[in-house]
């Protein structure tokens, strides 16, 4: 079955993740992580992308994005093609780097936001790579570091994390509270409800319905993962429904259809149950038309 466009909101926050083909490392050393880094601030700002949190692991690496213009595959294409070529060129190897899709679930800011950032935050010393928080403040290659310390890299975005930490003043508050949701106990256990969070997050993107194949198929499933991720019936999208959500999701169906699909305006407006001139009018102006 052909795969789904990749599925990119602007102003969603993603939780993204990749790890080496056969688990193998996808750093050797500072040399590769440095160079990964480079190669992340240097996209965060072709694409109009913004980070706040992030890690690098031997085989893995995760990343929280705030796409603002929509640009996550074009981010993503360019930072793993362009790391692969360096990394094959440097330990003169060929073939694949990375193993099958990296993963892009959307996150809730209201529900996922803070779990998702103590879940990137602590892989180190989750997998006892730094043995103690303390640690993990002087450790370079997470974003952890920046957060409570200041320092590079330049590109992470710690004004996205204060926001989201009420930090209203614009002081340094924000980071003792930061600092008190990284090291406060999850219940049931270290990091349970943090893990358990990224999980459902995961089974979310995995568990879109099952769409046959060809154009239609890549349209349902962009059609059932946009409406999940924004908590929109998709019968209230489906139709001339004039509710502001099912409208604000049904232009956004248009725009990632039209642009990952190779099939005409007519036969989406047919899909979704809406005139051409509708169709045109949401992606033309971003506002709702007349129906009939």
């Amino acid at each position: 079955m052909p795969r789904g466009p990749r599925i990119d909101l602007p102003g969603a926050i993603h939780h993204v993740y990749a790890r080496g083909i056969e688990k193998r490392n996808l750093f050797l050393d500072d040399t590769d992580r440095d160079s990964f880094l480079h190669r992340v601030g240097a996209n965060l700002t072709r694409w109009g992308m913004r980070c706040p949190a992030w890690s690098l692991m031997p085989n893995h690496f995760h990343l929280l994005l705030q796409s603002d213009k929509g640009s996550l595959p074009s981010f993503m294409r360019c930072l793993l093609t362009g790391y692969s070529k360096y990394f094959n060129e440097r330990h003169e190897r060929v073939g694949h780097l990375f193993q099958n899709r990296y993963k892009s679930p959307i996150v809730d800011k209201e529900k996922y936001f803070f779990d998702v950032v103590k879940y990137i935050h602590l892989n180190p010393l989750r997998a006892e790579i730094v043995r103690s928080i303390a640690e993990l403040e002087e450790y370079p290659w997470t974003g952890h570091r920046k957060i409570v310390h200041g320092g590079p890299p330049d590109w992470q975005d710690v004004n996205l994390l204060q926001a989201e930490f009420h930090d209203i003043d614009g002081g340094f508050r924000w980071i003792s509270d930061y600092r008190d949701h990284i090291q406060k106990p999850s219940p049931g256990g270290p990091d349970k409800e943090e893990i358990a969070s990224v999980r459902e997050l995961s089974r979310r993107e995995d568990s879109l319905p099952v769409a046959p194949s060809g154009p239609y198929g890549l349209f349902s499933k962009t059609l059932h993962h946009i409406a999940t991720s924004q908590g929109v019936p998709v019968e209230d999208i489906v139709g001339g429904g004039r509710k502001y959500h099912a409208v604000r999701v049904r232009r956004e169906v248009l725009r990632v259809c039209k642009s990952e699909i190779n099939v005409s305006i007519v036969q989406l407006a047919h899909w979704l149950g809406i005139t051409e001139d509708a169709a045109g009018y949401l992606l033309k102006s971003g506002k709702e038309a007349p129906t009939k």
